[in-house]
């Protein structure tokens, strides 16, 4: 209620309320203020750590080498070059069937971008090759 109705009775002071729609305080406001406080820097944080991965990895190409095999380069950029990396390749088919996979160890580098070649062999024509993950 504010203050210039503090001197008058109860009664009236309900009156007044109910009237023109005067409500006391409510905690909701001290709530949301308090998750703006906490969640906000949290979503700027989390933005900022996920878009800045430890270890990335992009395709650049692929070319089928014969029937049981194919080719495949990509590029790996990591934030610590010292580390070696295991990178899970994959081959598949026309019909998306996976027809090849392979496991591939990236060596430590002087650099933080690598580019790397790799044959992955087949039990079929693979038309396209992938890289699944990269882990250290």
């Amino acid at each position: 209620m504010p203050e210039r109705f503090a001197n008058l009775d109860p009664e009236t002071q309900e009156f007044l309320r109910q009237r023109y729609g005067i409500k006391e305080s409510s905690r909701w406001r001290l709530v949301a203020v308090g998750i703006l406080i906490i969640g906000i820097p949290w979503l700027i944080w989390t933005a900022l750590y996920h878009s800045n991965p430890e270890i990335r990895f992009s395709l650049v190409s692929f070319t089928s080498i014969d029937e049981k095999s194919i080719s495949i380069t990509f590029d790996i950029t990591r934030k610590d070059p010292a580390t070696p990396l295991r990178c899970t390749l994959v081959a598949r088919d026309f019909d998306k069937n996976v027809v090849g996979e392979n496991e591939e160890l990236i060596p430590p580098a002087k650099e933080k971008l690598v580019r790397h070649t790799a044959t992955i062999p087949t039990r079929l024509k693979a038309v396209n090759a992938d890289v699944l993950r990269c882990a250290p």
